[in-house]
């Protein structure tokens, strides 16, 4: 292929010449002197002698020290927030405590207006107060302040645990101005269960923390089960009068299937029994004697005519011969 470009071409392909040797300026290379190898012995007296140094920390405890200055840095902060802490103060709450309800796990997206059309089923609402940050996002929680404390109390206890737009709420009383002495989650208090710890003790599904629940996640579903378990035991003890255990009960199950299982083979059994029987009457009737079974027990029943005469003892019918 080559050969057939042009030679402008080729001449980019031509080799250069060879490099010209140059003896060296020194000394030639057989002739240049080595260094000279020795051992550290003589410099061990200088090991000795020298500053130690500082300990290089590794990554792990690097990030322990880390870990454990942002615990002390967050105690800190607890601390002065609490000493400046004082919910009576604040401008933008309701008015009255008594009167008030906090509803917290709210969809982001959700509204005034959505808020006013679930609550106002249980009475008349005098002011909403959505919670927003410096920016004016919402933050998932809001108050209700309502015109009577009847009517806060009727949504506290219906409202908890229904769901605005797919979310499930919380719904609970306002605390800050109404207990002593209470904290809000920021301040390490509250009731909820989202920021306990590690993410397998954080409660990760919606709805009311419950602390005596599994901190698995099969928490959504261990509730139905153990409600289901628990009420199984319970018939099965009421019916036993509370003396049989839970293997005894699943051997009763078992013996009842069993039961049930004979006792379907056995009306099988005699189902079918009935049919030869009304077929083989039905034979008989269209065909006379010619099908007939020769079987004692097929034969027909006639009346002892001797019985009536004499008044013999023994069965009025038998087989006839």
């Amino acid at each position: 292929m080559t050969s057939k470009l042009p030679p402008e071409l080729l001449q980019l392909f031509t080799p250069r010449p060879p490099l010209k040797h140059v003896n060296p300026t020194d000394c030639p290379p057989d002739q240049h002197p080595a260094p000279k190898v020795t051992g550290i012995g003589a410099y061990l007296s200088e090991l000795l002698s020298a500053p130690p140094g500082e300990p290089i920390e590794t990554p792990q405890q690097r990030k322990e020290r880390l870990k454990a200055e942002r615990a002390l840095q967050a105690r800190d902060n607890i601390i002065r927030g609490i000493s400046t802490w004082d919910p009576s103060l604040n401008l933008q709450a309701t008015e009255d405590p008594y009167k008030t309800i906090i509803v917290a796990r709210l969809h982001y997206d959700v509204t005034e207006k959505d808020i006013r059309e679930k609550f106002e089923a249980y009475g008349d609402i005098v002011n909403i107060k959505m919670v927003k940050d410096t920016e004016g996002n919402f933050r998932g929680y809001a108050f209700i302040e309502y015109a009577h404390e009847s009517d806060m109390r009727e949504a506290f206890r219906s409202a908890d645990g229904s769901r605005i737009l797919g979310r499930r709420i919380v719904v609970d009383v306002e605390r800050g101005r109404t207990v002593k002495g209470w904290l809000p989650r920021k301040f390490g208090g509250g009731l909820g269960g989202t920021r306990i710890g590690s993410k397998e003790q954080n409660q990760q599904q919606p709805g009311r923390y419950d602390p005596a629940a599994p901190p698995s996640g099969d928490r959504r579903y261990g509730d139905r089960r153990m409600a289901s378990s628990s009420r199984h035991r319970g018939n099965e003890r009421s019916r036993s009068g509370g003396r049989t255990s839970y293997r005894s009960s699943r051997h009763h199950d078992s013996r009842s299937r069993d039961h049930d299982r004979d006792h379907g083979r056995d009306r099988g059994r005699d189902h079918y029994h009935d049919r030869d029987r009304n077929y083989d009457r039905d034979r008989d009737d269209r065909y006379g004697h010619r099908y007939r079974s020769h079987s004692p027990s097929s034969r027909p029943m006639r009346r002892d005519r001797s019985y009536d005469r004499n008044g013999a003892s023994g069965s009025r019918y038998s087989r006839r011969h």
